[in-house]
C-alpha cells in the first residue's frame, strides 16, 4: 500500500477541526481568529458551517474531531447542538471509539452545555485554565477566576467526562517560578488527564504585544522562564504524567490523538472561518472573516469562494515539515519510518543541521532515531528552523 499521503487511492482516516470564532472578549495574548460574540450572526454561522460540512466532507473515515475557537461554550446550547449534532451523526456511523474534543472556558461551561456535549458523543474536554493566580489571569485578560476552574472540572466529571485537559501558560508578566509552581500544583490537584503547558508568546497584532512595546508589561527573564520549563517536567512526571510533546503531558493512554495528527504531519479537514485543512499534500486556509464566510455560504458559494490561501507542497517540502513536527515529539524522528513515509534519508537531507546541533548538544542522533536533548527542547525553534 502506498505511504504517500497525496496518493488519491488512499482512504486513511483523517482528523476534523471545526473553528467557532466567538468569545466573550478577546484575550490580550491570543492571535487565533476570534471576536466578541455576535448573537445576530449565530444562526447564519450555524447554517454556513453545516453547508461547508456537507460540501467538503471527503467521505473518508474520521479519526478525531476537535471543536475549537474562540470559545465554543459561549454559544447558546441550541446553537452548539445544531453545530455538533451533524458531526456527531457522522461519527456514530463509524465503528470504534473516536476521540471527540470540545474546547471550553471555565466560566462558560455550565451543566446544561456539558451534559449536551456528552449526550452528543463528545468524550474529551479542553479547558483554557491558563493560571490559578488571579493577578496573572488579569494580565492575560481572562474573565474566569481559579474557583471557576475547579467548578468546571467538577461539572465535567459529573457529566461523565473521563478525559479532560487543562491548558496552562508560563512566562506571564509578573509571574515567578514559585507562582508558576503553585498553578501547576493546583492543576495537578484537580486530577486532569492531560495538561498542556505553553510558554507565553508575544504575537504580532495582539494587545499584549502592544502593551509590551509601550512598556506597560515586561517579559519574564529568559533564565527564569527556562527554569519554569525545566521544573514543569519534574513536577508533572513526579505526579504521574508523561511528557510526549514539548509542551504536552498526559496520563498513560490520554495523549491528545487529534494534536498528534498535527505533530505527525498527517491529514485533517478544517471547517469554519480561518480553519486550515491539509489533504492530499495541499494546505489551504479559509477566510478569517465571519461575515464574509456567512455571506459566501448564504449565496450558495462553493468551498473555493472562502479559501484565501492554497499551497500544494512538493515532496521535499512535505518531508522537511514532517521532520520538524516529529521533532516536537518525545519520540523524535524514527529514521526508518521517516524514509518509508517520505522517500528521503534523514541523514542525507538534514546532514548540515544534524552535524551542527549534535555537536552543539541540542540533538542526539543514531541510525534509528533523532531527538531533541533536554537542552535542545529549550531551544527547539532554533533547531527546527535548520530542518526547513
Amino acid at each position: 500500500m502506498s505511504t504517500d499521503p497525496t496518493d488519491p487511492s488512499r482512504e486513511d482516516p483523517i482528523g476534523w477541526y471545526v473553528h467557532l470564532p466567538f468569545c466573550t472578549t478577546k484575550c490580550g495574548y491570543c492571535d487565533f481568529y476570534s471576536l466578541p460574540t455576535r448573537p445576530d450572526l449565530i444562526p447564519d454561522l450555524v447554517r454556513a458551517l453545516n453547508r461547508e460540512i456537507e460540501q467538503r466532507d471527503p467521505g473518508r473515515p474520521i479519526r478525531t474531531v476537535f471543536i475549537g475557537g474562540g470559545t465554543p461554550t459561549v454559544l447558546p446550547a441550541d446553537a452548539l447542538r445544531d453545530i455538533v449534532g451533524p458531526i456527531a451523526e457522522r461519527v456514530r456511523r463509524q465503528a470504534g471509539v473516536i476521540e471527540f474534543t470540545c474546547e471550553a472556558n471555565p466560566s462558560s461551561a455550565d451543566e446544561l452545555k456539558l451534559d449536551l456535549l456528552r449526550d452528543l458523543g463528545v468524550n474529551r474536554l479542553s479547558f483554557g485554565a491558563q493560571s490559578f493566580d488571579p493577578a496573572e489571569l488579569r494580565v492575560l485578560d481572562r474573565l474566569h477566576d481559579p474557583g471557576h476552574i475547579s467548578e468546571a472540572m467538577r461539572l465535567a466529571r459529573s457529566a461523565g467526562f473521563d478525559n479532560v485537559n487543562l491548558d496552562l501558560i508560563f512566562g506571564v508578566p509578573g509571574q515567578t517560578v514559585e507562582s508558576w509552581l503553585r498553578s501547576l500544583r493546583a492543576a495537578v490537584a484537580l486530577s486532569p488527564d492531560h495538561i498542556a503547558c505553553y510558554s507565553l508568546m508575544y504575537e504580532e497584532g495582539t494587545a499584549l504585544t502592544k502593551q509590551r512595546r509601550l512598556g506597560l508589561v515586561h517579559p519574564v527573564d529568559e533564565d527564569i522562564e527556562a527554569e519554569m520549563f525545566e521544573r514543569t517536567e519534574a513536577e508533572l512526571v513526579a505526579a504521574g504524567y508523561e511528557r510526549y510533546e514539548i509542551s504536552n503531558f498526559a496520563r498513560p493512554g490520554r495523549q491528545c490523538r487529534h494534536n498528534l495528527i498535527y505533530w505527525r504531519n498527517e491529514e485533517y479537514l478544517g471547517i469554519g472561518p480561518s480553519a486550515v485543512s491539509y489533504l492530499r499534500g495541499v494546505r489551504q486556509k479559509n477566510r478569517a472573516d465571519v461575515k464574509a464566510y456567512v455571506d459566501a455560504w448564504g449565496a450558495g458559494n462553493v468551498a473555493g469562494g472562502i479559501v484565501i490561501e492554497r499551497e500544494e507542497l512538493g515532496r521535499e517540502h512535505r518531508a522537511r515539515e514532517t521532520a520538524v513536527q516529529w521533532l516536537r515529539l518525545a519520540d523524535g524522528i524514527d529514521v526508518p519510518a521517516f524514509e518509508r513515509r517520505t522517500g528521503f534519508r534523514a541523514g542525507d537531507l538534514f546532514e548540515p543541521a544534524l552535524r551542527r546541533h549534535v555537536t552543539g548538544g541540542l540533538l542526539e542522533a543514531n541510525a534509528t532515531n533523532i531527538r531533541l536533548t533536554p537542552r535542545g527542547r529549550l531551544l527547539a525553534n532554533q533547531v527546527m528552523m535548520d530542518f526547513l
